[in-house]
């Protein structure tokens, strides 16, 4: 059967009050919303007492009323003892009036039903009822028992209650009559459903709405007076403290073992202490309440007042009073008095919670961060009176487990700072991303832009903020404005905009939608023009750069590495450069350390180049003999020397006509062979040794050196004017250890290559690659040729395992780079230096922030906060 209290959930708003001031703990929440359990509840009403939000109800009685007046049977309003303390002095006669005019026959006093249970209480405790005897005439008190401690069912007071007493004795002398009782109680209503006696219940807040919808102006009605009969002056003071007990009128020798129980706080305790006998009093008057005068329907008003006010209507009476026949005289009249059924059967309704047992409530303390009693800080914010009841709650799925205030807010804490992270992440990804991006409301107004976007404007993002679509329309700040053309289409589009700079940027802008289909956001991503084109042109050379390494790499057979294999973005910059360098002729100048790969990036340069069917002359300076090396450069004619060719020999110079020069180490050239070197840069022609005639040569030259041609120059050990004139295009090879992610590639090609070679099959484990990647190589990418081909000829095992690695790979970690300082300069800027470059460092090594955070012994925060702060001074 449903409860009589309900939530309206819409105004439920998570307080708990309802569950902390719940005696028995009726209430669930789920889902953040209370909701009464009717099977537990012993319809006390104290919910809806102390609900703020007016988010509890009770079943309303005035359906049911509006019915019964509408019927022609005999009609009677009884009312509650209480309902001086609901109305004042010169109000209550007008109500009875009222109760009248809305078409109640007779309206009599619930304390004749008093008065009659009065008389069997005397009967029961002079008939030596087994103690201890509970009264019965609170319904709550009733429900409490034979939901939650049924085992006292049995000393119960088999007594109606007082409204159901003056119920039947009404319907026993007018047996069609119809009685609706009128009072505080909210119980009153459930225990009409479970005991015959009246037709329908309504609270004096219902009585109160009822005559304001009938238009009934109370103050212009003439006083009425009670009607049925009169009940003794004692039972008119029944809804106060005590007030059974004061009733009675026989002297009785147990008033010593009396105990008059009406707080709300005191009830649970008595109960629990007859229940386990550790108290056993004679007679119990316990009403839920401080009396009814306390009750629910009285929420903010004064106890003891309205104590008053029943105290001084007993006093005083009715002025009919002495018109009225007694209770016992109106019995006497009565030819079937002895019919009056006053007795009431209880039964058992209780539903107990499942015990969890103590592994379940660890699990359940343990989710809110309870792992200690300590940590059970029994707050009383939930709603429970400790940790542990609460648990028991959460195991029985009446309460929820994040119904802890201290957990929440830790929680809201670590995620408002979790959020607060996540922002400032967003907002440096935004500020730094190259694209423009704009954000504007529903209205046009703009929310945000990033430096990118402000760069474009000319403004500050700060001066920008606020201003509307068409305000940056009319005043030409950007133009035409793709927010209003959006927000009117209410779809995607894309243009290009002119900004008051005079910047061209390519715009497009995207809506946002809310769930009702209305444009909440417009968010416009723009790209400068001319970086568009610059980037169009790098994709061009992109593509040439695709094709070149698709056909390095069915190009096998041309030595262990006769093309480049490179995935680190620092190569791939210089061979984009390179790519350029390839379509003129100019002269490059190729820097690099031993073993880098000097020779195949002037190769690449020959090969994407217009002279690419011309020939590849490659010239080492440094391993010809001196004495030999002039001729071998320019050549010679018949007998130019003793020892040479009768018919002479053209030099390597002349053979490489239409094509391409690569002198390599170039640094070790003679200072006598440079001046003639030259000559040939400069007027394009040489002479033969021993001829007289100028040869022209059409050549491309390419320089590489592993050393420093400029310090060189400087000391005199090479020509300044030469160095100039190859340094036209410098080209810098990155050493191995500064691109890491080629290693594994490298490794890959050499032992494809090897193993190819030498008929082999053999693979290299996870450990001893990681190894191999973390080394320095000193000798770059030669000495990483010359170790794998070691590996796989001396290789036991088809899989090289880390213990076959020389002991200088695996016994040590890559050196760390010293902090050298060579002048004097502020701290500050100091300090600014090394973390700059400890964050390039990190950029290289790591995939993330989170990984920088945790290199280099900081928060993931300060990562992105250092890395906007030098990417803004670069911008």
């Amino acid at each position: 059967m449903p409860g009589i209290v309900r939530t309206e959930k819409n105004k439920c708003k998570q307080c708990y009050s309802c569950v902390r001031h719940c005696p028995v703990k009726a209430v669930r929440v789920k889902n953040g919303q209370a909701e009464v359990l009717s099977e537990r509840c012993i319809a006390c009403g104290n919910c809806v007492k102390v609900c703020s939000q007016n988010a509890k109800t009770i079943e309303s009685g005035i359906d049911k009323t509006l019915e019964i007046l509408h019927r022609k049977e005999f009609k009677i309003a009884i009312l509650a003892p209480s309902f001086p303390a609901a109305f004042t002095k010169d109000i209550c006669g007008r109500i009875i009036a009222a109760l009248k005019m809305m078409g109640f026959d007779e309206v009599w006093e619930v304390a004749v039903g008093a008065e009659l249970i009065g008389e069997k209480y005397e009967e029961l405790l002079n008939n030596r009822f087994k103690p201890p005897l509970i009264s019965s005439a609170c319904p709550a008190v009733v429900n409490l028992i034979e939901k939650h401690f049924p085992s006292l069912i049995p000393h119960l007071s088999p007594v109606v209650s007082p409204m159901i007493a003056t119920g039947r004795l009404i319907k026993l002398e007018y047996p069609e009559a119809l009685v609706v009782f009128i009072g505080p109680c909210v119980a009153k209503k459930d225990e009409m459903k479970q005991v015959e006696g009246v037709d329908a219940v309504l609270t004096f807040k219902e009585l109160e709405d009822m005559i304001f919808t009938k238009n009934i102006d109370i103050t212009r009605l003439e006083p009425s007076c009670f009607d049925g009969p009169l009940p003794q002056k004692a039972f008119r003071g029944f809804p106060v403290s005590g007030g059974l007990f004061l009733s009675l009128k026989d002297p009785f020798n147990f008033s010593r073992k009396t105990v008059i129980v009406d707080k709300r706080e005191d009830v649970l305790p008595c109960l629990e202490s007859i229940d386990s006998g550790e108290y056993n009093p004679y007679f119990v008057d316990i009403l839920m309440c401080g009396g009814c005068v306390e009750g629910p329907h009285f929420k903010d008003t004064n106890y003891f007042a309205n104590r008053e006010k029943v105290e001084e209507f007993l006093l005083q009476g009715d002025k009919n009073d002495k018109d009225r026949d007694t209770v016992s005289e109106y019995l006497m009249h009565m030819k079937n008095a002895q019919e009056l059924d006053l007795t009431r059967r209880y039964s058992s309704k209780a539903v107990f919670l499942k015990s969890p047992s103590e592994e379940d409530i660890r699990k359940i303390l343990n989710y809110t961060n309870k792992y200690s009693l300590q940590d059970e800080l029994n707050c009383g914010a939930c709603g429970y009176s400790s940790c542990r009841e609460k648990a028991v709650a959460v195991y029985n799925g009446i309460a929820e487990i994040d119904m802890c205030l201290p957990f929440l807010l830790t929680k809201e804490i670590k995620e408002k700072k979790r959020t607060e992270e996540f922002n400032r992440e967003m907002n440096a990804i935004i500020d730094s991303s190259y694209d423009g991006i704009f954000v504007s409301d529903g209205e046009g107004k703009t929310l945000r832009l990033n430096r990118a976007f402000a760069r474009f404007l000319g403004k500050s993002p700060e001066s920008v903020i606020g201003l509307k679509a068409d305000d940056l329309e009319k005043s030409r700040i950007i133009y035409p404005s793709l927010t209003k053309l959006v927000l009117k289409e209410k779809r995607r589009l894309t243009l290009i905009q002119e900004t008051g700079t005079g910047k061209k940027v390519l715009a497009t802008g995207n809506p946002i939608f809310d769930e009702e289909g209305r444009v909440v956001r417009v968010v416009v991503n723009a790209r400068d023009m001319a970086e568009l084109n610059h980037l169009s042109r790098e994709a061009l050379d992109f593509e040439k750069l695709k094709t070149y390494m698709e056909q390095s790499s069915l190009e096998l057979n041309q030595g262990p590495l006769p093309r480049i294999v490179s995935i680190s973005p620092l190569m791939e910059e210089l061979l984009r450069i390179a790519l350029r360098v390839a379509a003129v002729n100019s002269t490059v100048l190729i820097l690099g350390e031993s073993g880098v790969g000097k020779g195949l990036i002037a190769r690449f340069i020959h090969e994407n180049s217009p002279r690419k069917k011309g020939p590849f002359i490659k010239v080492n300076c440094g391993s010809i003999p001196e004495s030999l090396l002039e001729s071998e450069l320019f050549g010679y004619e018949t007998g130019a020397f003793t020892g040479a060719r009768r018919e002479g020999k053209p030099g390597l110079i002349e053979m490489a006509h239409k094509g391409t020069l690569l002198l390599d180490e170039i640094g070790d050239l003679p200072l006598n062979l440079q001046v003639k070197l030259l000559q040939v840069l400069q007027e394009k022609e040489l002479t033969r040794i021993g001829g007289t005639k100028p040869i022209e040569v059409d050549i491309r030259v390419i320089a590489a050196t592993n050393k420093d041609l400029r310090k060189m120059a400087e000391e005199g050990t090479f020509r300044e004017d030469l160095y100039y004139r190859l340094n036209v295009v410098p080209l810098v090879v990155p050493p191995l250890r500064d691109r890491k992610e080629d290693v594994e590639p490298l490794i890959d090609y050499f032992m494809a290559y090897f193993n190819k070679n030498y008929g082999m099959t053999k693979s290299i484990t996870e450990d001893a690659m990681k190894a191999l990647v973390n080394y320095s190589w000193p000798g770059n990418v030669r000495e990483l040729e010359n170790l794998i081909e070691r590996l796989v000829v001396t290789s036991e095992r088809n899989c090289i395992t880390i213990q076959e690695l020389p002991e200088f790979i695996r016994g040590k970690k890559p050196p760390l780079q010293k902090i050298t300082v060579e002048g004097i300069m502020p701290l500050k800027k100091a300090q600014d230096l090394v973390e700059q470059q400890l964050l390039e460092l990190a950029v290289k090594q790591c995939n993330t922030t989170y990984e920088m955070a945790e290199l280099l012994g900081v928060n993931q925060s300060t990562i992105v906060r250092k890395l906007q702060r030098f990417k803004d001074k670069q911008i």
